[in-house]
């Protein structure tokens, strides 16, 4: 089950919109005093091949988006505290300028959920005094209601989950502090538009009901966001970096956030976005029906402008683009990369200084390949490609052994690296005939021969959100319990086998370290050494040979582990489709909905809606008796909105 989306022509806010509620928060000078924190959770448990390099180096663009719309609007007093740096810092303990936190962001993944919910139940301990705590991240925007009732008392968790962008953040910002009195803190302000109906006119937003019990909660779900369409209204990015915390062990803040050339030492890579939205819909993979199913892009000289200042202030010189797929539509690819090529620094191009990455699919990019030197003009120096499996069993993106050989050819002619995001799934072999490339071994052996230059192999699991999810958990194929142990969040990373129908899945769980030594290994190091003046690529390829097998030495022993925990049992999967913990009910209608993953009704909102209704139909039979007589309330339709 995919997430909804809006009407086709409701799908976008109006243009200038995002600007203006920027502006309109600026005004309200009465609230930039406000100390606020935003924690990027992290969860070391994921730290392993294929991430292990990678998430370290690169700080993450959706906390430092944050802060440069809250910086732009006025919220001055702020720190971004990223978890894989300064994994030891507590909310109950941060403060900004002597003040405590008036309000907590936490953003999480779904493999870092469990980071994000310690952080919350630590906030909470300031107790009444505690911060507003807002929660999200693709971990809110699949599953929003999993960030309430985190503790053993009613009441832990978060007080309103954003499933949407930067947008419904201001929305709600705005909603609750336009009307504040400055006696008010921002919680109490929440508090009181929650119980005035405000927060129903922010689309975007999960909180719990107020009219609900505390031991029974519901949650309130506002609807489908509305997406920025002019990506060019997002503010530039400088104060996410500048107001970043040091990496240390401590449990407090530092005195003060990264210097601009420390950020550029350690977050050696930058994440930006030049395009957001895929034209494929692969069955497992959520991020088309997040977009709506729309394409957006930044305009060429925005995302020049944005690059050019990054690597002028912070010294950055690598740049990953947060691409679905660069390589979707051709003119945006000519703009982007012709704007990139013609951009002078210090007098020369500025691809001379950087290196660009990004995502795109084979088909695409063999489509378009005659680009691939005005892409090699504007910095392009690597592709990830989800190539999945190269027969196109599992999935057809139009990927062929033919187009794979014939583009990463053209790909190392132009000094750019292809780089092979694979999946191993229940009915893929472990190895196949000489000529047969559907085994797992000689996809690896294939890719590595004809110039890959990293891989990636993750095993086939539904993810919330997707159309895959509903009949893998009707299937039974979704474990809950191994060793008679729950299943971490963490594991839910591709890595490891949490749902699999095969009869010996620690077996598939040894597959993808099988997988990684084909590609990762002393023999191939030496092919890539021997190669390394005739091949463009020689140097990366030899450098991610070393990487790769330092991250097989950190992988290995986790999922070996995780393999022994598969083969002992006992493994326990869930039945079927089950109820909401905490149901959602939608803002308008009171009816119960599902959001990402479809749940049978909820037992308890059913007892509620018919309790409710035999009191109604009661109270209309005595009030009708009175006044005309009796009648039946028999076949009155009667529908209980319980918000």
């Amino acid at each position: 089950m995919e997430l909804p989306r809006r009407a086709s022509s409701d799908v976008y806010l109006p243009d200038g919109k995002f600007r203006e509620r920027v502006d309109a928060l600026r005004r309200l000078t009465h609230a930039h005093e406000l100390a606020i924190g935003i924690v990027y959770a992290f969860d070391l448990r994921t730290r392993m091949l294929p991430f292990w390099y990678a998430d370290k180096r690169m700080a993450p663009c959706s906390v430092r988006l944050l802060a440069d719309v809250l910086y732009e609007a006025g919220f001055t007093n702020l720190r971004i505290v990223l978890q894989q740096w300064s994994p030891n810092v507590l909310p109950s303990r941060m403060r900004l300028g002597e003040r405590p936190l008036d309000m907590l962001l936490v953003s999480s993944m779904q493999v870092h959920a469990e980071r994000a919910y310690d952080l919350i139940r630590d906030a909470h301990n300031t107790g009444a005094d505690r911060p507003l705590i807002l929660a999200g991240g693709p971990k809110a925007i699949y599953e929003p209601a999993d960030f309430f009732e985190l503790g053993e008392q009613p009441g832990i968790g978060a007080d309103c989950v954003v499933t949407g962008e930067a947008f419904v953040l201001l929305d709600l910002l705005y909603t609750i502090l336009v009307d504040r009195r400055t006696s008010l803190t921002p919680r109490d302000a929440f508090q009181d538009a929650r119980l005035q109906g405000r927060l129903k006119r922010v689309p975007g937003l999960v909180y719990l009901s107020p009219d609900a019990p505390a031991c029974e909660p519901v949650a309130v779900n506002t609807g489908v966001q509305r997406l920025l369409r002019d990506l060019d209204e997002l503010p530039m990015p400088d104060a996410g970096y500048r107001l970043i915390e040091p990496p240390h062990r401590r449990r407090t803040l530092s005195a003060e956030p990264c210097s601009a050339t420390r950020v550029g030492r350690i977050s050696t890579i930058a994440s930006v976005i030049p395009t957001q939205g895929c034209r494929f819909n692969c069955c497992y993979c959520p991020i088309p029906a997040v977009n709506q199913r729309t394409w957006r892009h930044k305009s060429p000289q925005r995302l020049a402008a944005e690059i050019a200042h990054i690597y002028e202030n912070f010294g950055i010189t690598s740049f990953f683009g947060t691409d679905d797929n660069f390589f979707n539509d051709r003119t945006t690819v000519i703009d982007l990369m012709t704007a990139l090529a013609g951009t002078v620094v210090h007098g020369q191009p500025l691809s001379r200084f950087i290196r660009f990455f990004t995502e795109a699919t084979e088909f695409d990019v063999y489509k378009h390949r005659d680009l691939l030197p005005l892409c090699q003009a504007g910095g392009l120096s690597a592709i990830w490609f989800g190539l999945e499996d190269i027969t196109a069993a599992l999935v057809n993106k139009g990927q062929t052994a033919h187009k794979t050989v014939e583009l990463f050819a053209l790909l190392r002619e132009w000094g750019i690296e292809p780089m092979v995001m694979m999946i191993h799934s229940d009915a893929q072999p472990l190895r196949s005939e000489p000529g047969d490339l559907s085994g797992l071994l000689n996809q690896a052996r294939y890719a590595f021969d004809h110039g890959a230059v990293s891989y990636q192999c993750t095993y086939l699991g539904p993810a919330v959100g997707t159309r895959d999810f509903e009949p893998a958990a009707k299937s039974g194929a979704i474990y809950e319990r191994v060793g008679r142990r729950a299943i971490p969040q963490a594991y839910q990373d591709g890595n490891h086998v949490v749902a699999s129908k095969h009869t010996h899945p620690w077996r598939r769980q040894l597959n993808i370290l099988r997988g990684y030594l084909a590609f990762y290994n002393p023999i191939n190091t030496l092919r890539a050494l021997a190669s390394f003046r005739k091949d463009s690529l020689g140097p990366r390829r030899l450098l991610f040979q070393v990487i790769g097998q330092i991250g097989l030495l950190m992988t290995a022993p986790k999922l070996l582990a995780w393999a022994r925990r598969l083969r002992r049992g006992p493994i326990e999967a869930y039945p079927s489709l089950l109820p909401a913990r905490i149901p959602l009910v939608d803002a308008a209608s009171g009816d119960e909905i599902n959001w990402a993953i479809e749940h049978v009704p909820s037992p308890k909102l059913s007892s509620q809606r018919h309790s409710t209704a035999s009191r109604l139909a009661s109270s209309d039979f005595l009030a009708a008796s009175r006044d005309r007589g009796a009648v039946s309330a028999q076949g009155k339709r009667i529908r209980v909105i319980p918000r």
